[in-house]
């Protein structure tokens, strides 16, 4: 079997089975390195990047990409470039540098350009500079690129791409206040994982489902579908979408008065994201905590965590959610060409 083989192989189990796809990966990575195939080694450190970001794991994805990035560079690998970038991008996301992540995704975009061989990093950048534009408030910016990414994959049955989008969209359209809109294209997002049998994003979508259920004060609906959102963790992980179930979880328990059983969603949340790097759900996480502690009346426990919010959150960009996008005219001529 070729490396493109083995590499269309794995690629095909990386969101069903990402603990044997990164089995996998791994030798065939290193045999590239020992044979100095430098077109094989760029694919299999951008999908073992993959890999890991499906198993929240932060171990080698980071120096693999900056290594597959320069190897681009250095051998002209243009075709293979985009998809770097791209992963670069979802990788300093997760690690809370949403501007670098804004300045990968713009990259990508623009290489990408209207090659139809690149449609998929392309769908996936715009989703992405629409996410740092949602974490700095820029909504309506948001839905723009997430249409734009929707718009991308008019002719596509890539069922994960697809949702991946109309999540990001229809939580967008939510914040807007569009209300029937955004629950109309989760629950369509849904409908089709199900009917696919595609799990992946099946979780993530009844979260966001929960979490519209919650802010329209139906708590038992809310309640049902986290529930069911942790069981299919179970089987398609997303170390992301658990911290943010159990968060919703905790924060129903304390609106019910038991901020002892909050604390313990809250904790087990936390584990979670600090060891998967994600700094600012680790600090949101956090501030829940120490909230629900002070109303248990656990001052031992607010004291404790109370330094370390603090130190976390002088590290992060304290921008994000003030609605300054930086350096919004780097994106003026792809939110020209994609609107």
């Amino acid at each position: 079997m070729t490396a493109l083989q083995t590499l269309d192989d794995i690629e095909q189990i990386v969101f069903s089975d990402p603990t044997t796809a990164k089995r996998l990966c791994r030798p065939l990575l290193a045999r590239a390195r020992e044979e100095h195939d430098v077109e094989t080694l760029v694919r299999a450190a951008t999908l073992l990047s993959l890999i890991e970001d499906q198993l929240g794991e932060r171990n080698e994805g980071s120096i693999l990409l900056a290594e597959a990035l320069a190897c681009c560079q250095m051998y002209g690998l243009s075709h293979l470039e985009p998809a770097v970038q791209e992963r670069l991008g979802r990788d300093n996301y997760t690690g809370g540098d949403y501007r670098l992540a804004l300045l990968h995704w713009a990259q990508c975009a623009r290489l990408c350009g209207s090659d139809p061989r690149h449609v998929r990093p392309l769908a996936l950048s715009l989703i992405g500079l629409g996410q740092v534009c949602s974490a700095y408030g820029a909504i309506e910016q948001a839905v723009t690129f997430h249409q734009a990414a929707d718009r991308q994959l008019a002719s596509s049955d890539d069922v994960h791409l697809i949702a991946k989008v109309r999540i990001s969209l229809g939580w967008d359209l939510h914040v807007l206040g569009r209300e029937d809109e955004a629950r109309a294209i989760l629950v369509e997002a849904l409908t089709l994982c199900r009917n696919r049998q595609f799990e992946h994003f099946q979780a993530e979508l009844l979260l966001r489902l929960a979490e519209i259920d919650t802010e329209q004060d139906d708590d038992d609906a809310a309640e049902q579908k986290l529930e069911e959102a942790l069981s299919l963790l179970v089987f398609t992980p997303s170390h992301w979408c658990e911290t943010q179930v159990l968060g919703l979880l905790a924060r129903l328990r304390h609106r019910h008065g038991r901020p002892d059983l909050a604390i313990s969603m809250i904790q087990r949340a936390l584990h979670i994201a600090e060891v998967d790097g994600m700094r600012h759900v680790e600090a949101r996480l956090l501030a829940d905590l120490i909230g629900y502690a002070d109303a248990d009346g656990n001052a031992a426990l607010v004291e404790a965590q109370q330094p370390r919010l603090t130190a976390l959150r002088n590290a992060l960009d304290t921008s994000i959610g003030s609605g300054e996008v930086p350096d919004l005219t780097q994106l003026r001529d792809l939110l020209a060409k994609y609107a």
